[in-house]
């Protein structure tokens, strides 16, 4: 122990700890109390700072959470608007998601090279054919989400999104047996569901083509929010190696829908511009960082600010759409559109009290 000098007072030293309520309370430690329990005065040093380093660790610093809002915001509100204009100038899904694909895996294959010390692994054909179910309903999302937007507007897909909790809520009622929603949530659902119609019935850019893939997206959707769970859940892996999976195994499939539907027309009808060129790499860039956007968001904040920042970014999308081009719904489909928003925004928070 270390001596105290004879008349001096004794000194006051500090400790944090949590209590209960988990909020943080510094508790007074005289010399006394330290020399009853005799501890070394090296380790006394550096207790302190390192539980002071624990929980600043713990605890993101507002610029932190405010570049994480930020940088996720940025990445949400403009990829769907970014992947229409896209589409518009290289008409050819398979060759867009095969770029954005190989952009990502690179990009994940990259940070292994960089960080060899994360949690990324190569495909290993154990976990790759398990996982390869989940991949192909990831592909068909994306691959019909992607072929609507050439024949409907931004605002039409949000309001399909956000109509999938119906769906999803009846399909585990049935296939799982998990319970209804409450009152306040079959509420939203049918909130939900006006909103839907007001848009449909006042979309002046109704066409059978795009509402088509727009039903394949919707179904595959659902099944991606209720089964693909489960079956990624039996293949225990890091976020990043997900990532590297799933982009990596859409590959083959994004050249075989290219097959299926004739060729690329990419490589043999498009005539590349500067503009086009630009176009599907920022679809590239945007769709790596949104990876890291999110995965990093979700780390940062509770899953109803998460939701709230999804909320905002969708109005924002919107607004860019309305902004760039005359491709965007009416008032009466805006109205709809906001009601299909907020009725979601309120059935998450009532989902996330269950």
């Amino acid at each position: 122990a270390m001596p105290q000098q004879a008349g001096a007072s004794p000194k006051t030293y500090g400790k944090v700890h949590d209590d209960e309520d988990d909020d943080l309370e510094f508790t007074p430690v005289t010399t006394t109390a330290i020399d009853a329990v005799t501890p070394p005065a090296s380790k006394i040093a550096d207790a302190v700072p390192a539980e002071k380093r624990r929980v600043e660790d713990e605890v993101p610093s507002r610029a932190t959470i405010i570049f994480g809002v930020a940088l996720y915001a940025a990445c949400s509100s403009t990829l769907l608007v970014i992947n229409k204009v896209a589409m518009h100038v290289v008409p050819d899904a398979p060759f867009i998601l095969f770029c954005q694909f190989l952009a990502s895996s690179l990009a994940v294959r990259g940070l292994r090279v960089a960080q060899p010390d994360m949690d990324i692994e190569l495909l290993h054909w154990e976990k790759a054919k398990p996982f390869a179910v989940a991949t192909l309903v990831f592909y068909l999302c994306l691959f019909s989400n992607t072929q609507a937007l050439k024949s409907v507007n931004v605002e039409t897909v949000i309001v399909v999104r956000s109509c999938s909790p119906i769906a999803v809520a009846c399909l585990e009622r049935a296939t799982l047996g998990r319970p209804l929603p409450s009152l306040q949530g079959l509420g939203a659902l049918v909130v939900i569901a006006l909103g839907a119609v007001i848009y449909v019935v006042t979309d002046a850019g109704f066409k059978i083509d795009g509402y088509f893939w727009l039903l394949v997206y919707f179904v595959f959707i659902v099944i991606e929010m209720v089964f693909v769970k489960f079956v990624v859940d039996t293949v225990p892996m890091s976020t990043w190696t997900r990532v590297y999976y799933n982009n990596t195994l859409s590959l083959p499939m994004a050249v075989a829908s290219a097959f299926a539907l004739g060729g690329s027309k990419a490589l043999t009808q498009v005539e590349w511009s500067l503009g086009a060129v630009g176009a599907v790499l920022l679809s590239c860039v945007v769709g790596v960082a949104i990876s890291y956007a999110g995965f990093n968001l979700r780390k940062l904040v509770s899953a109803t600010s998460f939701t709230v920042v999804g909320v905002v970014c969708k109005i924002i999308t919107v607004l860019i759409n309305d902004s760039i081009w005359t491709q965007h719904s009416n008032m009466f489909g805006h109205l709809g559109l906001l009601i299909c928003i907020v009725a979601g925004f309120v059935y998450e928070k009532v989902k996330a009290k269950k």
